[in-house]
């Protein structure tokens, strides 16, 4: 067994993975759409999360405005 650290240095590569794999132009319009996608369902529980807590805000001023008139 040997414990010695290599020389990190050298395992580096110049070229990104991304680069030294061969893709097609079908595969990166997939993905292309994938991430549209992903981009779109993202976009879409954003605004959900916002009107809820819009919502919720309200709630919240009309009960402390409640709180406050005997």
């Amino acid at each position: 067994m040997s414990y010695h650290i290599p020389d990190v240095t050298k395992m580096i590569s110049d070229t990104p993975i991304s680069d030294s794999t061969d893709h097609n132009i079908a595969e990166l319009g997939m993905l292309c759409r994938r991430l549209e996608r992903l981009a779109a369902v993202r976009l879409a529980y954003i605004q959900q999360l916002e009107t809820e807590n819009d919502s919720m805000r309200a709630d919240l001023l009309l009960w402390s405005e409640k709180e406050v008139k005997p």
